[in-house]
Formats: structure tokens, C-alpha cells, sequence
């Protein structure tokens, strides 16, 4: 394998998108990771790149809803002024797009893309975008999944992050995963025993753990300082097969249809994935009909 600039440490990439894994990396002292740095490039992102939310303190919040409605309410100098003190949580995307990020981007980029490699799971990284995290001591980021893979590294301050394995039907269902890849807002609700399947990570600055595909997880902060995390969402050519497929299983779900859940057969998901695009498209003309003539 090449040297890595970003990834560092034992890594199990035989678990991409199979199961979580933790891991260690070379950013904690990065200078556009400071306090100091992010302050400022908050301030110079577009409006709509960042959001924020105060009081989470319930795993069973919808946490899409809650930073879409607290960043109307809340003012985000105050926010940066007081976070160690007012259990607030601050979500910034798209840090590729500040000059500060470019090298270290395509640092990102270049490793990921060797993993992949390796894995053979595609030759380079699709659809990526970096997040910043930034929350104060004990907040908690409500149980969710998201729609790509992702690395997360700790950068400042402690978490305990919980991790579920991908694609379990007693944790969510794959109905729920499929509709919401079909951007549907509504998450699958929190349930307490659900607790017993998590993976569970205690880590600190210079340590990440990797999220697959799909999987549910949620964060309780550690109590002792600001919490500061760099997350990289990005899509394999494997996920983005997953991802087709689940919108195909989708669509046939609403002609009352009860498709086999992706990840059964390789061979089923490769197929359900080509045939998505022409499915897609007949949808998309169905729509425009119904809109001239209803």
C-alpha cells in the first residue's frame, strides 16, 4: 500500500462499508482545524453551508429538523462566543470549497481512492464533501444515518460515538433506508433496545472511526471541552450501486411490490442498479404528464 498522508495506524480495510472500525490520522494539529481558523471560516461560507441548533439532548430528536429549524432562530456569533457553555451544535458543509481545505482535500482524496483501491470497491472517490462538526461539552447528535460513507476524525475534545452495523432490518428497516435515500426527511424513530447492537468508540483528538454505508449511529460528547470533528462523506463505485438499487426497490414498493432488500445478492443489486436509470426517467416524464393535464 502507498504511504498515507491522512490515515494513520492499524487499518482494517477489509470492513469498508461492512462494519465500523477505528483507526488513527494526522490532522489534529492542522491549522485550519483551530478554533481560531474555523471561527473565521464559518463567517466567510455561504449562509446556507452552515447550520446549528442548541439544547439536543434527546437521541430520539430528528436531528435534519433540528438544525433546518434552529439555524432560523439562532445567531451564530453568539453561538462560537458562548459554545463551551450553551450545548450548542454547529454543522458546516462543503469545507472544500474554502481555500483553507485545498491541499488537505486532496490529501483526502488521494487516500481514499488508495483504499478503495485496495478494496476493490472503485478507483476513486465519488461525490465527497467534507463537514465540520463543532459542539459544546455533553451535547449529544440525536440517532441517525446518512446517505453516503463516511470518516470521521476527532480533532478536539472527546466523544463517545455509537455505531450500529449497516443494512439490519431490526434497526432499520429496509424500507425506512430506501425512502430515505429517497431524500424523505422522516427518520426511523429511536428505540432504547436498540442500544444493544451498538458499537460503541471512546475517542479523542487524532483518532477517527469509519461509519459505513447506511449505518445508524448517534453521539454523546465528552464533558470536558469543546468537541471539534472533520467528517468526509464520500460514495464507492460499490455504495453508489447500493444506493441505485435501494431507489429501485423504492419505486417498486409504491406499485405494492415487496422487493428483497439489497446486499442478498450481488448479482440481483448489480442488476436492480442498471435498470434504476430507465425506471428513473419514466417517473420523471409520468410526473410532467400528470402536471399538464391534473
Amino acid at each position: 500500500m502507498k504511504s498515507l498522508k491522512c490515515f494513520a495506524g492499524d487499518f482494517e480495510n477489509f470492513k469498508l462499508d461492512r462494519g465500523p472500525f477505528e483507526f488513527r490520522h494526522t490532522m489534529a494539529d492542522h491549522p485550519a482545524l483551530t478554533i481560531e481558523s474555523i471561527s473565521k471560516i464559518l463567517q466567510e461560507l455561504p449562509k446556507d453551508k452552515v447550520m446549528f441548533s442548541k439544547g439536543l439532548n434527546d437521541l430520539g430528536v430528528n436531528f435534519d429538523d433540528a438544525l433546518d429549524n434552529d439555524t432560523k432562530k439562532l445567531d451564530l456569533n453568539e453561538i462560537i462566543e458562548t459554545i463551551r457553555t450553551s450545548n450548542c451544535y454547529i454543522a458546516a458543509r462543503n469545507l472544500e470549497l474554502h481555500p483553507s481545505f485545498k491541499e488537505l482535500y486532496g490529501d483526502l482524496l488521494a487516500d481514499i481512492s488508495e483504499l478503495l483501491k485496495l478494496n476493490k470497491t472503485g478507483n476513486k472517490v465519488l461525490e465527497p464533501m467534507i463537514w465540520l462538526f463543532i459542539a459544546s461539552p455533553n451535547a449529544i447528535t440525536p440517532f441517525h444515518f446518512d446517505r453516503s460513507s463516511n470518516f470521521i476524525f476527532q480533532i478536539r475534545g472527546s466523544k463517545e460515538l455509537a455505531v450500529f452495523p449497516p443494512r439490519v432490518e431490526e434497526i432499520i428497516s429496509a424500507k425506512d433506508t430506501e425512502t430515505y435515500l429517497e431524500r424523505a426527511s422522516v427518520l426511523p424513530p429511536w428505540r432504547e433496545e436498540l442500544d444493544r447492537f451498538a458499537h460503541k468508540f471512546n475517542f479523542k483528538a487524532g483518532e477517527a472511526v469509519h461509519i459505513p454505508f447506511v449505518s445508524g449511529h448517534y453521539v454523546k460528547n465528552g464533558p470536558e471541552d469543546i468537541s471539534i470533528t472533520m467528517s468526509i462523506f464520500f460514495h464507492s463505485n460499490e455504495t453508489m450501486k447500493w444506493t441505485s438499487a435501494m431507489k429501485l426497490n423504492n419505486r417498486l414498493r409504491r406499485f405494492g411490490l415487496k422487493p428483497k432488500a439489497v446486499g442478498n445478492s450481488p448479482l440481483v443489486d448489480r442488476l436492480k442498479a442498471g435498470l434504476f436509470p430507465a425506471v428513473d426517467g419514466m417517473f420523471i416524464v409520468a410526473k410532467k404528464i400528470l402536471t399538464l393535464f391534473f
